[in-house]
């Protein structure tokens, strides 16, 4: 698995287990997303799995721009 994908599925299980603890009355930034894979790929080099879960990201940090729709271009360095 590449970097970019475990990092933005890392993301996501973080954000499903943390929702007991973080709701959407307490946080803004958080909200129910589907589990559809379109993917779209942020400035900060993360490949998100679709728009919904950037626009979390983004949310919590937002100097993360859509930089473009599918996954994000590596060099092919490990």
């Amino acid at each position: 698995m590449r970097p970019a994908v475990l990092v933005s599925a890392v993301m996501v299980v973080v954000l499903l287990m943390a929702r007991p603890l973080i709701s959407t009355k307490t946080h803004p930034c958080i909200k129910a997303c589907t589990q559809e894979y379109f993917p779209v790929c942020g400035s900060d080099s993360v490949t998100y799995p679709n728009p919904c879960i950037f626009s979390i990201a983004q949310c919590f940090n937002p100097k993360i721009k859509l930089l473009h729709l599918g996954q994000c271009k590596t060099d092919g360095k490990c």
